[in-house]
């Protein structure tokens, strides 16, 4: 069974979008319910007390389980809500992404006909229950916008399509995309896949074999001659800083301003030389990393670990969405 986040609502958040209008509209309601009774919180609470309700773990959309149901974009889908709800009570989903076409509260929950809006990204949508004028509310999990996502990234003149089906309930899944470069394939990549609050975000899975020689290469390089010889100018620094603390105290710190310049040197070699090392093994096109926002099927964001760039380069993505 989920577990339920409850929360006393003392006062009615700004007005938004049309569901936090709703919103905001019934707890100026309730409180006016509550001043007209004049019953103590304890009274309050004992005569419109916390909604218990579940997903009911059925239901209709684009693909249905024991935990949520998934409604696919530009459809409608089923859901219900079992348990104890005080009569007048407001369930609503707390997204504009969908719309709430019909509804009833019956005397063992709530049921609803929904319709996702055909731009809606995957995303995993929060139902609240909000008590009739005790306005205590829940959070009740279980109903998602899912179905197969296409994904279309720009990134640098090149493009990345990816197409995804999140797990219902599910976070975060797997998908392969292809990259291409006008009208030639440059190659494929499968990515770790996460969604989030009009968010998407994917990080490139590299191999076995890719991972253990990125860790062979790093290691080469701390063991070359080059590394040890820095290493040493690195001792004989830091055993000068040593002598500067035998000194007196009034010249230890122009002592060891002497020696830090040395200090900056040794280090923007080591970097020089592990930034080398890293290119060699970097990507040969696309990217690793992709992060966007998802909006009204556009995306918007940055990509990182991309060829032809330093692995912290970050560049500016663009791109659709669209669902079947």
């Amino acid at each position: 069974m989920n577990r339920l986040v409850v929360l006393l609502v003392l006062a009615a958040p700004a007005v938004g979008g049309d569901w936090q209008k709703r919103q905001s509209e019934f707890y100026a309601k309730a409180n006016a319910e509550r001043k007209q009774l004049g019953l103590d919180s304890n009274a309050v609470r004992a005569k419109y007390p916390t909604p218990e309700v579940t997903f009911s773990g059925t239901g209709s959309g684009g693909g249905a389980a024991a935990h949520c149901v998934a409604i696919c974009p530009g459809k409608t889908g089923k859901f219900e809500l079992k348990g104890k709800l005080p009569q007048g009570s407001l369930v609503q989903v707390q997204s504009n992404d969908v719309e709430v076409m019909e509804e009833k509260q019956t005397s063992t929950g709530w049921e609803a006909t929904i319709k996702a809006r055909p731009d809606a990204p995957p995303e995993r949508l929060q139902i609240s229950a909000i008590s009739a004028v005790s306005a205590i509310q829940v959070g009740v999990p279980g109903l998602e916008i899912g179905c197969e996502h296409t994904f279309t990234f720009e990134v640098s003149g090149d493009t990345m399509v990816l197409k995804v089906t999140f797990p219902c309930g599910k976070e975060e899944t797997t998908a392969t995309g292809e990259w291409r470069h006008d009208s030639k394939v440059l190659g494929t990549y499968t990515y770790h896949v996460r969604r989030g609050e009009h968010s998407i975000s994917l990080s490139r899975q590299a191999s076995q074999q890719e991972a253990m020689a990125q860790g062979q290469g790093t290691m080469a390089v701390m063991q070359s001659k080059e590394w040890k010889a820095l290493d040493a100018r690195s001792n004989a620094v830091m055993a000068k800083m040593t002598g500067c603390t035998k000194g007196p105290q009034s010249q230890m710190s122009s002592c060891m301003n002497a020696l830090q310049p040395e200090m900056n040197s040794i280090n923007k070699e080591r970097q020089a030389m592990l930034a080398a090392n890293e290119k060699k093994g970097s990507l040969t096109f696309g990217c690793g990393q992709l992060d966007a926002q998802a909006n009204a099927g556009q995306l918007k964001g940055t990509a990182s670990q991309c060829a032809g760039h330093t692995r912290d380069d970050r560049l500016p993505l663009t791109g659709h969405y669209t669902s079947p």
